[in-house]
């Protein structure tokens, strides 16, 4: 997860942001997704999806402006195309290394980073289901502001009542902070990250190395490993080695720790685990997975420990700026 003032990152809520120049800090701009705060989680004694480090999104500085947040005022929706124009130009020029432009490829072969951008947020349904724990199923719905690092979710289901979301500063909960299985603060983007991906690996802060080619399934892949710069969110020591197929560049799965300091407060990490992307689905032009199953990983695949399903996508839908704002009553804290 990362916090930064759109991304994790501290931003906003209700901030007038002005238009990203290209000369901004690259620790506080984005190239697609929220940063630290909707990094994926994965404790491992939760057997939680891996906290993606987020990469940062971008800074109050960056932010869409009001003319195009319709309806109410810190909403978010489409971006205007000059705004996306320079983000995707300054990502090309982050492109230095044969990582770098393995996971450009691969961004262009889910339906490109502009197309992403563009659209200013996603929604969809997210069942995350622990094999050993089935008690800590966490089935929501999830809608993110692409451009602020912000994400709000309800729990679907029999007897769901929890409502929680992360505006880039603070985090929310009601009914109360035990109405769901992990920290609001943690959940609220973690979900995000893994269904982001490739298009998360754009932003700034996100160092790419190409590892040597390896097999999958008898399958030969790309192994990009991604890091983070310090300070690129909540939690910088995180990472993550995907494998992308070396023909059609598609993302096929993904390997990662976690890292999180609010899960490991004397530092440490979880077991390294690898994610399965199957089951695509496009979406105005977008690929993404529908099946997102985790594995233990020791050099090798192992038994399965979860099982998610992604459903109901939805891009470019208009998020009021109300649906952020803490409702009476909530739990608010700051604290990771």
């Amino acid at each position: 997860m990362r916090t930064q003032c759109f991304v994790l990152i501290l931003s906003v809520g209700a901030c007038t942001p002005s238009k990203p120049t290209a000369s901004e800090n690259s620790a506080t701009k984005a190239g697609s997704p929220p940063a630290a705060a909707s990094r994926p989680a994965a404790s491992a004694a939760a057997s939680q999806p891996g906290a993606a480090s987020q990469p940062a999104a971008s800074g109050a500085a960056s932010q869409p402006g009001a003319a195009s947040q319709p309806a109410v005022p810190g909403g978010a929706g489409p971006i205007p195309a000059d705004w996306v124009e320079e983000r995707v130009a300054a990502s090309r020029a982050r492109i230095k290394s044969p990582g770098a432009l393995i996971v450009a490829k691969s961004i262009q072969a889910h339906g490109g980073l502009k197309t992403w951008l563009s659209k200013g947020t996603i929604a969809f349904t997210f069942d995350y289901r622990p094999l050993n724990n089935p008690a800590r199923r966490m089935f929501t719905r999830s809608m993110v502001d692409l451009w602020r690092s912000r994400a709000v979710q309800k729990e679907l289901g029999e007897g769901a009542d929890a409502h929680f979301a992360f505006d880039g500063q603070q985090a929310w909960i009601t009914p109360n902070a035990e109405a769901f299985p992990t920290p609001a603060r943690f959940w609220a983007t973690t979900p995000y990250y893994f269904v982001g991906m490739p298009f998360v690996l754009a932003d700034p802060g996100v160092n790419l190395e190409k590892l040597e080619d390896r097999t999958l399934d008898g399958k030969r892949y790309h192994l990009v490993k991604a890091t983070y710069a310090p300070g690129t969110g909540d939690s910088p020591d995180d990472y993550y080695i995907v494998y992308i197929d070396p023909k059609t560049f598609e993302l096929a799965a993904l390997r990662y720790i976690v890292a999180y300091p609010g899960f490991f407060k004397d530092g440490g990490h979880s077991a390294e685990k690898i994610m399965r992307y199957t089951e695509p689905v496009t979406v105005d032009g977008l690929r993404f997975a529908g099946r997102l199953d985790t594995y233990k990983w020791s050099d090798a695949q192992g038994d399965k420990v979860t099982e998610i399903n992604v459903t109901d996508i939805k891009l470019g839908e208009t998020i009021p700026g109300s649906a952020f704002v803490p409702p009476k009553g909530a739990v608010v804290t700051t604290e990771l």
